[in-house]
């Protein structure tokens, strides 16, 4: 008896998982999954808290940025991203992406004889674009990568920079 009903809730459960993972998928008409909120990291696209939302189904803004302060340093940055989707199944997107990113970092390095403080400033534009992958992992997370070719301001250097994030969508 305890044999059957433990097989019972077993197949139940995995019924269930069946019937849950089959509705985890990007191209489901009833739960769209618009709108995302995150964190994302990249030298492009920003580093911080993450908002995305389609403009078209297969074409979606990324706003990307963040603030951090301490006693001696203030750094602040703010991304936008375009992903254009190429493929899409249930779960994996891939897609282009064009981006570009503000750094601002102010540090302080010391004072003069006088009192006034000294402060490393820096302002930094870069630019890029790549490909990238997205991954559903659950009913409503998900997680990228992405590759890009980044011209990285001041130094005028151009390096493959790698960008990530997570994010929830509604």
């Amino acid at each position: 008896m305890v044999l059957m009903v433990l097989t019972g809730l077993l197949e139940g459960a995995s019924a269930a998982n069946a019937q849950d993972s089959a509705s985890i998928d990007w191209n489901n008409s009833g739960d769209s999954l618009q709108g995302a909120i995150g964190l994302h990291y990249g030298q492009t696209g920003g580093h911080g808290l993450a908002f995305r939302a389609p403009i078209r189904w297969w074409l979606y803004f990324q706003v990307a940025g963040g603030v951090w302060h301490t006693e001696d340093k203030q750094q602040h940055n703010l991304g936008f991203n375009l992903n254009y989707i190429l493929r899409q199944d249930q779960r994996t997107r891939i897609y282009i992406s064009a981006g570009t990113g503000f750094f601002y970092s102010k540090e302080l390095t010391g004072t003069t004889a006088g009192g006034e403080e000294l402060h490393d400033l820096e302002e930094n534009w870069n630019l890029g674009g790549g490909v990238g992958l997205e991954y559903l992992q659950g009913r409503r997370w998900a997680w990228k990568v992405e590759a890009n070719f980044a011209h990285l301001g001041k130094s005028g250097d151009i390096k493959v920079i790698p960008q990530a994030g997570v994010s929830y969508y509604w």
